[in-house]
């Protein structure tokens, strides 16, 4: 398209209905927004004299109908229960009846055949009585309507304030100010981008009304169009509806030809639109319920397809399409199966286990938040999952626990299921399953299964659980499937702690499939320009980062670390966590992967037309040639509350030393590195007297394992030099086996030496050290620097890491507009992508790209993290041809052909910034004619020293001061991807050495 519109989606309708399980899902109690079939009319017709045009780029022309079709006349009803539309309607009865003795029926049969009664009525009455009866009609209907119906509230939703501030839940976001303001923000982008008219049979001072009413005046329309605009005297133009659409429609037809422009109408009368076909004008119909307005504008942007014309896989035809709330969840339910981690399901039935052992009673009480079909009932009861995925059902968990342990099978004797699902189109598909799991309904919507040695009862619950008057007591465990992320954090942890507080032992609190942020296909796709629209088509990765910032700006919660910590503080503790990604397949999950394609067209379009991409070819790209679609998402176990016996005293005095043992000899745990690909951990005592004056003592809290130098000392691909001759402490050390190694280590100072001038202020604070992994270290103090207020131990070991990275980017002095690529995208990548992706935000210029920043490398877990990290492209190495060439490239993955492709995908005159150590393996280029002519640059860059152009502005302690400055806002311990101990450490540099791990993360305890 020219200009494609910013498609903000309003809340209720769409972006709020959309799911949590991977970010773009509706949830099982919003599905009644949008998931009833949509009647799909014609976009166009027979048009006299001239074929209106049908190319998808063509410039647009939108027409909005106004009554019922800008806004919904279900959702915005009067004190009395009417809508501005019921009104209308009310009154034109009453007019029939008082003027012409019509009744009710009669007046509904003109507006049948005429499509409004007022048509019928001109056709019918004799041509000297038309204009005075018009006249009276529009003042009599629409002169006494209640407005205030548009001002927001929805009836029999909110009954009193109380009710008010109890509905306010993750799935309650449907507010009228919040959908008026989505409204106009949405109109305003459009018309800031294309002619915009309003059209409707009724007056404009009734039009004017509705749009003061609905805050929506001061949107700059191109025109309105009523039945009392001027004609030419004839009885047909006088008072012109849309069923005279030449007359009706002429200011517009007459400044935009249907043969070179797409002009739209959306209308709720599929007369009207069948009429306005007519005169070259498509049909898209809308109603306010059954389609909204937001989705008939996505169709007409491109960003969806027209209802019941999807196609279902890429192997297939044009076949209907319908959306179906129980045949989607009955596909999220499959995926979802296979998705739960399989170690958080197993941790989950060892601790119901326990739960069961220290009860003695035989029965667990489970309450289901947001049931939908009851998958999780039946993963309990029979498991699921397929293949390598596949899950043992929580029922024979339990049971093989007690027998490995000798307890008796009849241990379990009952489960009790609370399952709450307030959409009652589902209820009907609950029932279904309960049947084919075996139950009975014994009273209405309870039910019970007789099993060997157990029975089970399921109270099917049909209601919002945030409305639960009196949540059931004594609850062991409280599950949610694809929704925690829907909530505020805080608002999540206090509608939980309403089903724990009346229960003797905190519940436990499972939360499967909680989105994590990240979207993704399997293979991703760089830049690229649509000639015909002039725009650049977004790379899937920037598409992707702004369909999140879609979700994130209404509301959603895309970080689960948020969850952790607000659960943390209000007691909890977090058990288990595990990755549950999505896997969509085109193919096998056809009809999943076409509603997520909807989804996106719903969502995230919005944000990619905001920035200027081109947002329907990126659709029509991602359809042209389907791929997985992966949505990252994570299992969360937590035990709900601590007990009053879990809480630690703190082991440090705020003005002395650690007095914590009676021996001056404490025990301590190192790392060794043996000999090539062996390493190991070695137990020393550390005599604490022997502390030097001018030393401290430090005991680790925990320590990051470099992917670089560490994993050339543990394979032996190194050379035999000084550890670095910048860190104090390891110049006069030679790398050569046997060696402890490690550089960066953050722990609590618990001892100073007698020369210690700060002593009394350092003891107890955290620091940071250029010390091997040991679990206590003896260090000079000049030689640690104190960790500043408000950044964590474990964002705080990451400090030599984003210096390096910082380094790299110092030296590759990327100027304002150039692009850059990364190659490589392990942790010094990853971090380089950030830094530069912070300051190096992307900016485009019709079809033109600046400032982007393209990430390459071969693994898609590393790809799927530079995207969090803010890459615009996150790509395979294979197409940094097809993505290049660029200003800028940075070379940190250690492989001689990144460094070859990096060389080669520069721009002439461009910049080949060297970061990676190849140790002493050998590398062959290629540098023949091309390069020799190109007066390319190739830099190498290292972060011991700053460069001696740097100088006069730059020292160490000023790039110190903007490193952690950076760690506290990059936050870098989002990178861990496995957290383990020294007893573990030749596994932990295996899993670094094949790729299977970001950032490992070693912890101590105190």
């Amino acid at each position: 398209m020219n200009a494609l519109t910013t498609l903000i989606v309003v809340i209720y309708y769409t972006v709020y209905t959309v799911s949590g399980a991977s970010g773009w899902i509706a949830r099982s109690h919003s599905w009644h927004h949008f998931a009833k079939s949509i009647l799909h009319v014609p976009r166009g017709g027979d048009v006299i004299g001239e074929t209106p045009i049908d190319d998808d780029d063509a410039p647009l022309v939108i027409i909005i109908d106004v009554d019922n079709c800008l806004y919904s006349e279900q959702e915005l009803l009067s004190s009395l229960g009417e809508g501005v539309e019921s009104q209308i309607v009310r009154n034109t009865h009453l007019f029939g009846l008082l003027h012409f003795n019509l009744t009710s029926e009669d007046c509904d049969e003109l507006y049948k055949k005429y499509g409004s009664t007022i048509e019928g009525l001109r056709h019918t009455l004799p041509s000297h009585l038309v204009e005075e009866t018009m006249r009276k009609f529009y003042s009599e209907v629409y002169d006494p309507i209640d407005f205030g119906c548009l001002l927001g509230i929805r009836a029999g939703i909110v009954k009193n304030e109380n009710d008010s501030k109890s509905i306010r839940s993750g799935y309650d976001h449907g507010h009228a100010l919040q959908k008026r303001r989505a409204l106009a923000e949405l109109l305003e982008s459009i018309s800031n981008r294309h002619p915009v008219y309003l059209a409707s049979n009724s007056p404009k001072a009734h039009i004017m009304r509705v749009l003061n009413n609905m805050g929506l005046r001061d949107i700059k329309l191109a025109g309105i169009l009523s039945p009392d605009a001027e004609g030419d005297g004839s009885p047909a133009s006088v008072y012109p509806t849309k069923s005279s659409p030449r007359q009706y429609y002429q200011q517009i037809l007459s400044q935009h030809s249907p043969q070179s422009k797409r002009i739209i109408l959306l209308d709720d009368s599929s007369y009207n639109i069948r009429q306005a076909s007519t005169v070259g004008i498509h049909g898209i119909h809308v109603n306010g319920k059954d389609r909204t307005l937001e989705e008939g504008l996505a169709e007409a942007f491109g960003h969806i397809l027209p209802n019941g014309n999807t196609p279902m896989s890429p192997t297939q035809s044009m076949s209907q399409y319908m959306f179906s709330d129980v045949k989607y969840l009955g596909a999220k339910n499959k995926v979802d199966a296979n998705a739960i981690d399989t170690s958080v399901w197993e941790t989950l039935a060892q601790e119901l286990s326990l739960r069961l052992q220290q009860k003695k009673n035989g029965t667990l009480r489970v309450a289901d938040l947001g049931a939908g079909m009851l998958s999780m009932l039946e993963l309990f009861m029979n498991g699921g999952g397929e293949n390598e995925r596949s899950k043992a059902s929580m029922f024979n968990l339990i049971r093989n626990i007690f027998g490995s342990s000798g307890n008796s099978d009849e241990q379990l004797t009952e489960l009790e299921y609370f399952a709450y699902e307030s959409n009652t189109n589902l209820l009907d598909g609950c029932k279904e399953k309960l049947w084919k799991l075996g139950f009975e309904e014994v009273t209405s919507n309870n039910w019970q299964l007789s099993l060997p040695n157990m029975k089970a009862t399921v109270h099917l619950l049909p209601k919002d659980f945030q409305n639960e008057q009196h949540p059931p007591e004594s609850l062991d465990l409280i599950m949610g499937c694809c929704f925690a992320d829907l909530f505020e954090p805080d608002q999540l942890v206090l509608s939980l702690g309403r089903f724990a507080h009346k229960s003797s032992h905190p519940p436990l609190v499972y939360l499967p499939i909680t989105f994590a942020g990240g979207t993704r296909f399997s293979s991703t796709h760089p830049f690229a320009e649509n000639e015909e629209s002039n725009q650049l088509v977004p790379s899937d990765t920037t598409a992707f980062q702004m369909y999140a910032r879609s979700l994130i700006n209404h509301g959603h919660n895309l970080d689960p670390s948020r969850i952790v910590n607000a659960i943390c503080n209000f007691g909890g503790s977090l058990i288990a966590k595990g990755s549950s990604d999505w896997i969509i397949d085109p193919k096998s999950n056809q009809y999943l992967w076409e509603t997520m394609l909807y989804f996106f067209g719903m969502s995230g379009a919005s944000e990619i037309t905001k920035n200027g991409f081109d947002a329907a070819g990126w659709i029509r790209r991602s359809r042209r040639e389907p791929r997985t679609i992966i949505a990252s998402n994570v299992d969360l176990l937590f035990h709900l509350a601590h007990s009053s016996s879990a809480e630690k005293s703190d082991m440090y005095s705020a003005g002395g030393n650690e007095d914590s043992c009676s021996s001056s000899r404490v025990a301590v745990k190192e790392i060794q590195f043996v000999s090539p690909y062996n390493v190991t951990s070695v137990n020393k005592e550390l005599d604490r007297k022997n502390l030097g004056p001018d030393q401290i003592e430090v005991e680790s809290l925990c320590s990051l394992v470099s992917s670089g130098t560490e994993l050339k000392i543990f394979k032996g691909t190194f050379e035999s030099a000084s550890l670095d001759v910048n860190i104090k402490g390891m110049a006069d050390e030679a790398m050569e086996y046997p060696l402890a190694y490690g550089y960066s280590l953050v722990g609590r100072v618990v001892a100073c030496g007698s020369n210690v001038a700060d002593a009394e202020s350092l003891i107890g604070r955290n620091v940071f050290t250029f010390s091997p992994h040991s679990s206590r270290v003896v260090v000079d103090r000049d030689a640690v620097q104190i960790v500043p207020d408000g950044i964590e131990a474990e964002d705080a070991i990451f400090m030599p890491s984003v210096e390096t990275a910082l380094s790299l980017v110092h030296d590759a002095h990327v100027r304002l507009g150039e692009n850059v690529a990364v190659y490589g995208q392990g942790l010094i990548g990853l971090l380089v992508t950030a830094i530069l992706s912070m300051h190096h935000s992307t900016t485009i210029s019709s079809s033109k790209q600046f400032c982007s920043v393209t990430a390459f490398d071969a693994l898609d877990d590393r790809l799927a993290m530079s995207s969090k990290m803010g890459a615009t492209s996150a790509l395979q190495p294979q197409t940094a041809g097809i993505a290049g060439p660029f200003d800028v490239c940075i070379e940190v993955s250690g492989n001689p052909r990144a460094l070859q492709s990096a060389i080669d995908n520069t721009s002439n005159n461009g910049r080949i910034i060297v970061g990676s150590w190849y140790g002493n393996t050998d590398v062959a280029l290629k540098l023949g004619i091309d390069f020799h002519r190109s007066h390319k640059t190739i830099q190498t860059s290292q972060v011991s020293t700053i460069p001696s152009t740097m100088t006069g502005l730059w020292n160490k302690d000023r790039r110190f001061a903007l490193t952690w400055a950076l760690v506290r806002s990059l936050q870098p311990s989002r990178l861990i991807s496995k957290r383990m101990t020294l007893t573990d450490v030749q596994e932990a540099y295996e899993l670094l050495d094949g790729g299977k791990e970001i950032a490992i993360c070693f912890k101590y305890n105190k």
